[in-house]
């Protein structure tokens, strides 16, 4: 066996050994990725910040560390008070749907006896009393909403939620603050004729992650607003906290609507029968124009990426690692779309070489170039 084929095998079972390692640390590389799109998206802002002298420093421009210190700073500080406003929010208007529950009872009672007595079908099937009637419903939905509003759950899930945050955001800084002097570092180990394409991708695909936070938070507002607006129409109580709900929920894609729906349906339910079977039928048509058409759209114009393209990496993500693979697999299509597309301009400029180099007659002559080759 010659040397050639020994490297070839060294480096398929150093492939291989990377891939199984990956496996079993994804979490933890899929938290780095995700600090990865933090600092992507926070670069702009430190760029800005950091280019422009500043009068206050003698017009100088300011350390990049206390820049994005301060930026991380107040991006923390914003998101621990708008997540105490929602969870307060939460609370207190499960607390007024908990108290409603008993008269919200009683109106579905007396719509499905109008129901049933315009329908001898209903009459007969006598659904409501199967259902052991209003004591038995609001048993029911009493126990479920005090499930949900349990605060001691409340306040475990989001202190796990807020540790992996914090951990994400402390690597976002330091990949802010050091990030091109670590991929200096290792991009030494790469050939030397390989080094600037090499940094040419990880730009590139640093400005793809950068857009795709640009995009999600678009996605965010445009959601949320729409939903908001919709819920108030229909005369859903506590539209504009619904609005907040599909904000938030359009940050996890796939069950994000899946997730908002159940408080829009109970709250709709809340404003009597009629509303509570209009909102329902609302939120599923607005979870579906959401999920198939305004999420491809909005974010394959942000990463460059064709819409079925965006679709298909939601479900092979959600397929392959659950929720966490659905939340980053627009990320990775991303910047797996970044490395193809250089490997494609490669490609086409090895061709375009080959197509002006003549190749040799049968006497071994070179032929005459063509004159649009040679202009």
């Amino acid at each position: 066996m010659t040397a050639g084929v020994y490297r070839g095998a060294f480096v398929l079972a150093l492939l291989v050994g990377l891939a199984l390692l990956g496996l079993q640390l994804k979490w933890v590389l899929l938290q780095l990725f995700a600090a990865a799109i933090v600092a992507a998206g926070m670069a702009p802002v430190v760029r800005r910040s950091t280019d422009v002298p500043q009068p206050w420093l003698g017009n100088r421009r300011p350390p990049k560390g206390l820049v994005v210190a301060l930026i991380y700073a107040i991006v923390g500080l914003v998101v621990l008070v708008l997540g105490t406003i929602l969870l307060q929010v939460v609370l207190v208007q499960g607390g007024l749907l908990l108290e409603r529950v008993p008269a919200f009872a009683l109106a579905v009672q007396d719509w499905y006896a109008g129901l049933s007595r315009r329908s001898p079908l209903l009459a007969q099937l006598n659904l409501f009393d199967l259902l052991g009637g209003v004591s038995g419903l609001t048993g029911w939905a009493t126990g479920v909403l005090r499930q949900v509003l349990n605060v001691a759950t409340v306040l475990l899930a989001l202190f796990g939620g807020a540790l992996n945050v914090l951990f994400v955001l402390f690597m976002a800084l330091y990949l802010t603050v050091d990030g091109a002097t670590m991929r200096d570092y290792l991009l030494v180990f790469l050939p030397r004729d390989r080094q600037a394409q090499a940094r040419r991708v990880l730009t590139d695909i640093s400005l793809r992650l950068g857009h795709w936070v640009v995009g999600e938070l678009t996605l965010c507002l445009i959601v949320g607003v729409a939903a908001g607006i919709g819920f108030a129409l229909l005369g859903v109580p506590g539209a504009a906290l619904l609005g907040v709900v599909w904000a938030v929920a359009e940050l996890i894609p796939g069950i994000g609507p899946f997730v908002a729906a159940a408080p829009s349906i109970a709250l709709g339910f809340v404003g009597g029968p009629s509303t509570g079977i209009i909102a329902t039928i609302f939120t599923f048509l607005f979870s579906q124009v959401e999920n198939n058409i305004l999420v491809p759209r909005v974010m394959g114009h942000a990463v460059k990426l064709n819409p079925l393209v965006v679709l298909l990496a939601l479900l092979v993500g959600n397929e392959l690692l659950g929720l966490a693979g659905a939340l980053f697999a627009i990320p990775l299509a991303a910047a797996a779309a970044v490395i193809v597309d250089e490997l494609r301009r490669e490609r086409l400029i090895q061709l375009e070489a080959a197509s002006l180099v003549p190749t040799q007659t049968r006497d071994g002559s070179q032929p005459e170039q063509s004159a649009a080759v040679i202009g």
